[in-house]
């Protein structure tokens, strides 16, 4: 598979918030990348630690042609929120991906990506495996209803044609803390299909779960009632019937008490 031209750009999109410990392993992870046409937007999120200069430091220690791909910004504390719709806003690339400053991606992410991308033009969003990856075929398409009872576009594993983000009224959605990303996703796949690659895309630094164990995730009453929201919503923007949201919310009240059951086993 090889890379695309270099106007085929992927933005990459990284809030940056007290995370002097593993953010060089995230910016190195991107340097890894086999696909070169990419621009790094890092976003300093009013960190109160060193990272701002754990970061610079270490972009100044670039060479030239790899310093000119990376854009650093600052800002006081908004949230993921607001920090990627200032970096989706700020991107010159064609596709938007983003990456978290405790995750590393697997080196060929963004070729896969953009492959796929290129391949299927009525895919909007392509995402894959993080931490451990689906069994089976290379690659599975998901459709909006097969995303209501399961989010399938973990954030760090996402690349999105610029395009059709631009088509939203808004991105991220900067009053929500919780599930704003499925939020996201639905009305993206509300519109065309996405697909999700059976590969690990993305890990976590510090093997962190995806959901129970710290950050935003930990809070799974608050994950839930995000989720619950999101699927109100598309049924008040009448996407969905009132007995098909009655059966993920169902679904969904499920999946939050297995969530509870595993993160409680875990800390037997």
């Amino acid at each position: 598979m090889n890379s695309t031209g270099k106007e085929d750009k992927v933005s990459i999109v990284l809030p940056l918030y007290n995370a002097e410990s593993t953010i060089l392993f995230s910016i190195g992870s991107v340097l890894d990348q086999t696909y070169g046409s990419w621009e790094l937007i890092i976003i300093n999120d009013g960190s109160a630690d060193n990272s701002a200069d754990v970061v610079l430091e270490f972009i100044n220690g670039l060479n030239a042609e790899t310093k000119d791909k990376i854009i650093f910004l600052t800002q006081e504390n908004k949230g993921p929120s607001f920090t990627r719709n200032r970096g989706i806003k700020s991107a010159t690339g064609q596709y938007i991906a983003f990456l978290d400053s405790d995750d590393v991606w697997v080196k060929e992410k963004l070729e896969w990506q953009v492959y796929y991308l290129k391949n299927f033009n009525e895919v909007g969003i392509v995402s894959g495996g993080f931490n451990k990856a689906g069994t089976g075929k290379d690659f599975e398409e998901i459709p909006y209803y097969k995303l209501l009872f399961k989010n399938y576009f973990l954030t760090p594993t996402v690349i999105i044609k610029k395009e059709f983000l631009e088509e939203e009224d808004s991105c991220f959605n900067e009053r929500k803390k919780y599930s704003e990303d499925q939020d996201l996703w639905l009305r993206l796949t509300y519109k065309r299909k996405g697909i999700y690659l059976n590969k690990v895309l993305a890990k976590n630094i510090v093997g962190k779960a995806n959901f129970g164990e710290s950050g935003l995730s930990a809070n799974l009453d608050q994950m839930h009632k995000g989720e619950i929201e999101n699927l109100i919503f598309q049924y008040r923007q009448k996407r969905i019937s009132l007995i098909t949201l009655v059966i993920v919310i169902g679904f969904s009240y499920l999946k939050y008490y297995r969530r509870i059951w595993l993160a409680r086993k875990k800390n037997i």
